[in-house]
C-alpha cells in the first residue's frame, strides 16, 4: 500500500496509486488530445459556432499522426530486431 503523501509523481508509476490502470492506460490519450484541441480551438477560431468541428478535425489530425508514428517505430524496432541482431531472436 503506497501512502499519498509518500507518492512522487516522477519517479513512482501511476499504477502504483491505480493497480488497475495499466489495463486501459493508453485509453486516456483520446481525451488527452480532445481537451488540447479544445483548448487550443478556443484560442484560434473566430466563431464559436466553428469550435466543435476544427476540435474535432484537429483531434482526428493528431489521432492519425500518433498511429502513423507508431506504426513507424514499430517497424523500426522490428526491423532492428531482424537486422542487427538476428542471433537473439529466435
Amino acid at each position: 500500500m503506497i501512502h499519498l503523501l509518500a507518492f512522487t509523481p516522477l519517479y513512482d508509476p501511476l499504477t502504483a496509486i491505480f493497480p488497475g490502470l495499466s489495463e486501459f492506460w493508453l485509453a486516456l490519450v483520446l481525451p488527452l488530445v480532445v481537451a488540447i484541441s479544445v483548448v487550443y480551438k478556443c484560442t484560434r477560431v473566430e466563431r464559436l459556432a466553428d469550435l466543435p468541428r476544427e476540435a474535432a478535425v484537429m483531434s482526428a489530425q493528431i489521432i492519425v499522426i500518433m498511429i502513423f508514428a507508431a506504426l513507424i517505430l514499430a517497424l523500426g524496432y522490428w526491423g532492428y530486431v531482424r537486422i542487427a541482431h538476428p542471433l537473439t531472436h529466435r
